[in-house]
């Protein structure tokens, strides 16, 4: 099964266990629910309570109820399987988009290098053959995906692109 990191752990918070997690993931839904496995370390460990806080999820994991036992885990990265979570047909990874080339009208602008969520919505990173330009993930801008042939179709406004 792939392994996806969806996290890491930023701190403790107060004295039963649990840990501060900044979150990576494009399905936080999904992964940080009670019960669920997350990996940290090379230890597969079960979600005991869940909470969202000044940005951050507050997560303690079974048997590890004590700051005692966590504090090792700072500065860890957390993994989550890819398996584990459920897409609808219009919903991918953010791996799997990160590679991807970006068409407009037929033109080859450039190639995805990264993704990031704004708070509103994700944003493709895009490196064109002479910079970096941002393109919201939403309807108004992205037309067609196809991860397995590995390409974007686009449709921008005026002013993404340098123009002549």
């Amino acid at each position: 099964m792939e392994k996806l990191k969806i996290g890491k752990i930023t701190g403790t918070h107060a004295l039963k266990g649990e840990l501060k997690i900044k979150s990576f993931s494009d399905f936080n839904d999904q992964r940080f629910v009670v019960g669920h496995h997350l990996i940290v370390g090379n230890q597969d460990l079960i979600i005991q309570t869940v909470r969202f806080h000044k940005g951050q999820y507050l997560i303690s994991f079974q048997g590890y109820q004590d700051i005692n036992l966590v504090e090792k885990y700072v500065g860890l990265d957390v993994y989550g399987y890819k398996d584990d979570i459920v897409l609808e047909e219009d919903e991918y990874f953010y791996g799997d988009l990160i590679g991807c080339q970006v068409f407009w009208d037929d033109k080859d602008i450039g190639q995805v290098v990264s993704i990031f969520d704004n708070g509103a919505h994700d944003i493709l990173s895009v490196q064109t053959p002479t910079k970096k330009i941002s393109i919201p993930y939403v309807d108004a801008f992205i037309d067609e995906v196809d991860v397995k042939q590995k390409v974007i179709k686009v449709h921008l406004i005026k002013g993404f692109l340098d123009e002549d």
